[in-house]
């Protein structure tokens, strides 16, 4: 079963889709599963909030869900950030016991919405996800980077997004 869970996970980071960096569009990016099937599991679209977002601000636009039509909230319904903390370049997330209940692929393509759009935050090299207070037990590592979600060529005319970060 181990065996089996890695190949999937791996499978799903081989088809992860690249965006660009915040920097390029001018702001803050939000990323989301895709709904498209030209084989990226996430895509972006630029956040509208507030011009310099803290962690709350980013997880609380990330959690409502995306606005643009091919994209799709990882999420399950409910999730709340509980808290968090920043303790040497390490963002330490703590949201609600709802997303304890994604395994798989499905908290595989969350994880890494979290940390693509956190990691954009100054300060922030690794995410750390806990829920209701604990690690995910499941999860073969805690702490998650950026540089791990891209193991895919970018779509023609975007850049991956740890290149520039």
């Amino acid at each position: 079963m181990k065996r089996w869970t890695m190949c999937l996970l791996l499978g799903l980071l081989l088809l992860l889709g690249s965006c660009s960096t915040a920097a390029e569009k001018g702001g803050y990016q939000l990323y989301f599963a895709s709904g498209l099937e030209d084989g990226s599991a996430i895509l972006s679209e630029p956040y509208q909030g507030e011009a310099d977002p803290g962690p709350r601000e980013l997880m609380e636009a990330l959690l409502s869900g995306p606005t643009e039509e091919e994209l799709n909230s990882p999420f399950p319904s409910g999730v709340s950030l509980r808290s968090w903390g920043l303790e040497e370049g390490v963002l330490v997330l703590n949201l609600s016991e709802q997303y304890g209940g994604l395994t798989d692929i499905s908290l595989t393509v969350a994880d890494y919405c979290i940390v693509l759009t956190m990691s954009q935050l100054d300060g922030v090299e690794a995410v750390e996800i806990n829920v209701a207070g604990q690690p995910v037990s499941y999860r073969n590592h805690q702490i998650l980077t950026r540089e791990e979600a891209v193991l895919s060529q970018p779509r023609q005319g975007q850049e991956a997004p740890n290149e520039g970060a």
